[in-house]
């Protein structure tokens, strides 16, 4: 989801790049293929490295494997060899020779150019047999028609990202177009409102510099990691990211809430209830939960917890507190694997203590909707359900506290939905993935952190090990290992079924392969297209032992708990995230008996998936695994592509630019000093493109 239709507050930015020179419907679509279709797209998709072509290089003087641009005279012209399937230009400056070589060429646009004709050569420099410079299919241009704006030599060109099907010269001619149409136009509220080492150029300048860096760059504007214009446009976007967070937090703060402020009995008995102690991460997040449910504007918490850390049991406490108070708790789970597992394990602490707990999940006759009807409408003081807690008929009597479980898999309007069924209800969200601590720092400008650094059974560990696809047998072997000793195991595949498209298993097959190979043993299959009650008569079956092989899909990550489990096998291992591996294998290990988890590569992994799958196998600390996902594949595989506070950036980066967020907060606290509303002439503009932008996806306008 796009933070906006435009980058920019410039309508023009919508416009199909139909509307430039060159793009036809055909260059269109395979412009769309990659994601480019409007002008704003265009202005975004920066070159990948640039080419300098400012000077000629004397033929003395070129250097094997550099780019370099000659000057010379055609001294003679021609086919090579008795099959003539080689033409071969000789040209020459002052210095020497220098041979251009073409293996496919038009014939007659190369015998074009005459002995005497002076031209200008581009490319890279090789050597030939007796280690002479040449140059295997070079571009050439006239001399003649050669002036000071010619968009290939005596200037900075431009290497955009490969577009199938759309040649290079043509990219660079639309796009210096678009420069020339569009970046003049852009307008820049930001301009000159923070210190010039922060935001060191407007934004359409800084655009104008991507795309057409001026003659006299240095060698820092040629590099897109560290040239000035990349800063201001990651600042630009990042500026108003947490402007919009800023804005939510204030709108929240100022909304009124229920103060849930009870003496705390029923949490007292919950605390004297637990066979175990709360780790000081647990009495640190309860008592900061506590002092928010006590205040008059909504609680807004992020909950943050590695595999173990007691999340479900400090929101269990945070439920206590509700519930004493007279109102009702809304917990919400993105599967009904997971919702059915915190009804368990809710139930078991919170109906010892004379709390009613219900189940709404999808689904069902009349009966079980009429019966999630009364149990929101009154019937029952804590609710746990999927998205069917978001159903229009579902109403309840006197909702004030929301915990939403796994956010990020929930979109944003979705959370809205359910915080819309009552007047700002305080709202506790928990994430089972560590928050990197660059991300941390970006969300604390919405959200208050809590983290669980400790576990309250102590650590979890799981012995991982990483198989590459053809010793994938081990897997095997040790799988037959572990059903010898009575234990339970995990395989878990990346697909349901065999796709023509994915090289990778699928778990139909590999339960009917593993049945086979096993027939002593019971396997079974789980995945998200069965139905909640074919799931659960499956899960039921596992947890009892009477299956010794559960092959699934990730449905499977979160809310089971199976002690006697102690092998989880991961199929097709590189397709899944860092943070997802990270989760499934605190499926295993959960009882007396030590765990195992083998990740099995696909046949061809690459290099990426090589170091991501070692990470996991060197370490269990999950934060760790939660930075190096950051770094390897980005904030989505990290925290969660939909989680709120992970915006799509087009050049800003979390993993690189995090450090720069405290100046920025510093600015923006300063404007709110100097005007809390930011409703002034120069601030009012600042304040409209942060909601422009971010809106909708921060919840600060309507949905419409």
């Amino acid at each position: 989801m796009q933070a906006s239709v435009t980058p920019f507050d410039l309508p023009l930015l919508a416009s199909s790049l139909t509307a430039l020179s060159g793009v036809g419907p055909v260059t269109a679509k395979r412009l769309a293929a990659r994601g480019i279709k409007t002008w704003g797209d265009g202005l975004f998709f920066l070159p990948a490295r640039f080419q300098d072509r400012r000077t000629p290089t004397p033929i003395e003087a070129l250097e094997e494997g550099r780019l370099a641009v000659v000057r010379g005279r055609v001294v003679s012209g021609g086919l090579l060899g008795r099959k003539g399937k080689v033409f071969r230009l000789i040209l020459e400056d002052d210095t020497g020779r220098l041979g251009c070589l073409w293996f496919r060429f038009k014939r007659a646009h190369l015998e074009s150019f005459k002995p005497g004709d002076e031209l200008f050569a581009v490319s890279e420099v090789s050597l030939g047999n007796q280690g002479e410079a040449q140059m295997i299919h070079p571009e050439l241009y006239r001399a003649a028609e050669v002036g000071p704006d010619h968009a290939s030599v005596g200037r900075i060109v431009p290497v955009y990202p490969e577009v199938e099907g759309v040649g290079a010269a043509t990219v660079r001619r639309f796009m210096g177009e678009l420069i020339q149409r569009s970046a003049g136009e852009i307008p820049d509220p930001l301009a000159g409102m923070l210190p010039r080492d922060l935001y060191p150029l407007a934004a359409g300048e800084a655009l104008r510099r991507a795309h057409q860096p001026p003659h006299d760059a240095r060698d820092q504007d040629l590099d897109p990691e560290q040239a000035l214009w990349r800063q201001a446009l990651a600042i630009n976007e990042l500026l108003y990211f947490e402007l919009g967070l800023v804005l939510k937090r204030r709108r929240r703060e100022a909304s009124p809430a229920q103060d849930l402020n009870p003496p705390g009995k029923l949490l007292a008995g919950l605390l004297d209830a637990l066979p175990f102690k709360f780790t000081p991460g647990q009495n640190e997040a309860v008592a900061l939960i506590q002092s928010d449910l006590a205040q008059r504007h909504p609680m807004g918490r992020l909950l943050c917890g590695d595999v173990g850390t007691g999340k479900t049991v400090v929101a269990a406490a945070a439920a206590c507190l509700a519930v004493e108070a007279g109102a009702q708790v809304a917990v919400m789970a993105p599967t009904e694997v997971l919702a059915r597992q915190h009804l368990a394990t809710l139930s078991r602490y919170l109906e010892p203590l004379g709390a009613n707990v219900a189940l709404a999940v999808g689904g069902g006759n009349g009966a079980d909707q009429a019966a999630r009807q009364a149990a929101a409408g009154g019937g029952a003081q804590v609710l746990v359900g999927t998205h069917a807690l978001l159903g229009q008929k579902l109403s309840f009597a006197n909702l004030g506290l929301v915990i939403i479980d796994e956010q990020h898999r929930f979109g944003v309007h979705q959370r809205l939905a359910l915080a819309a069924k009552a007047k700002s209800p305080h709202l506790l969200v928990l994430s089972a993935t560590p928050i990197p601590r660059t991300l941390a720092l970006a969300l604390a400008g919405h959200l208050e952190i809590s983290d669980l650094p400790q576990r309250p059974n102590g650590p979890h560990k799981v012995a991982t090990m990483v198989l590459e696809f053809e010793h994938r047998k081990a897997a095997v072997d040790e799988l037959a290992a572990v059903l010898k000793r009575g234990e339970q195991a995990y395989v878990i595949c990346p697909l349901v079924e065999a796709s023509d498209k994915i090289e990778a298993q699928d778990a139909v097959a590999t339960a009917r392969n593993l049945a086979r190979y096993f027939p002593e043993h019971r396997v079974e299959l789980l995945h998200g297209r069965m139905d909640g009650p074919e799931q659960q008569e499956v899960l039921a079956r596992f947890r009892k032992g009477e299956c010794q092989v559960l092959v699934a899909t990730t449905v499977v990550e979160v809310g089971v708990d199976v002690p006697e489990a102690t092998l989880m096998i991961v199929l097709g291992a590189e397709r899944f995230g860092l943070s997802q591996l990270h989760q499934l294998r605190g499926r295993v290990g959960r009882g007396a008996k030590p765990g195992r988890c083998i990740l099995v590569a696909g046949p061809n992994p690459g290099d990426l998936a090589q170091q991501r799958l070692a990470v996991l196998a060197k370490t269990v600390d999950g934060r760790e695994i939660a930075e190096a996902d950051l770094h390897l594949r980005g904030p989505g595989e990290a925290v969660g592509r939909r989680q709120s506070g992970l915006p799509p950036f087009r050049v800003a980066r979390w993993e690189r630019d995090a450090e720069l967020v405290p100046r920025l907060r510093e600015c923006i606290a300063t404007w709110l000093e100097q005007d809390p509303e930011l409703a002034s002439g120069k601030l009012a503009p600042i304040k409209n493109e942060a909601i422009r932008r971010w809106g909708r996806r921060l919840g600060l306008v309507g949905s419409g």
